[in-house]
């Protein structure tokens, strides 16, 4: 490490700060840092509209000013690589929360829906069955009407046509037999 004790790295540009930089000189570095952190983190809440991330990513770029200070070439504008380095680090963080998010959310939509779709199945088949033990106890003409109303959806004139009934027989013979399987399936109602 080299020590410059009569430079006054305060007055000195970017360019030659860096230089001292990858010297490792750490006074240049802090000047640098003083300069620039809090500029860089108003640039970079621009991207990752979070000031908690905006303060990780400019740091992240300063510790690698300080791992790889050869990164920059000092015929080059400092501030320009700083905000251009910045830029890309924020640009990357969103990619890797984007995908970050989108990971989960398959993995997530994909665990809701197996189980969902396992549940549902599950569900249906236990409903069907009980529907199909409430069938058989029914009479004669109230499994006609099921049959015609519910699982061939006919109007009630077709069921009353049909049925050779008046339709308000029909109507009322609904009315007795969808209670008769409320009162079965009271357990399904989640009111």
């Amino acid at each position: 490490m080299f020590f410059y004790k009569k430079i006054d790295f305060a007055s000195l540009s970017d360019e030659h700060l860096m230089e001292f930089v990858s010297k490792g000189e750490r006074v240049a570095f802090e000047v640098i840092y003083d300069r620039y952190f809090n500029k860089m983190v108003w640039f970079a809440k621009g991207f990752v509209e979070d000031q908690y991330a905006a303060e990780d990513t400019v740091q992240d770029v300063f510790v690698k000013i300080i791992e790889k200070p050869e990164l920059f070439k000092t015929d080059k504008k400092f501030s320009t690589w700083l905000y251009v380095v910045t830029a890309n680090l924020c640009k990357q963080t969103l990619r890797n929360q984007k995908n970050r998010l989108r990971i989960l959310e398959e993995n997530r939509n994909e665990n809701t829906s197996n189980t969902e779709s396992y549940l549902s199945t599950l569900d249906i088949k236990t409903l069907k069955d009980r529907i199909d033990k409430i069938h058989k106890t029914l009479s004669e003409k109230e499994r006609n009407l099921y049959t015609l109303r519910f699982e061939q959806e006919l109007s009630i004139t077709e069921t009353a046509e049909i049925m050779d009934i008046p339709e308000g027989s029909v109507k009322s013979g609904i009315y007795y037999l969808l209670k008769k399987f409320a009162h079965h399936l009271k357990e399904y109602n989640h009111e």
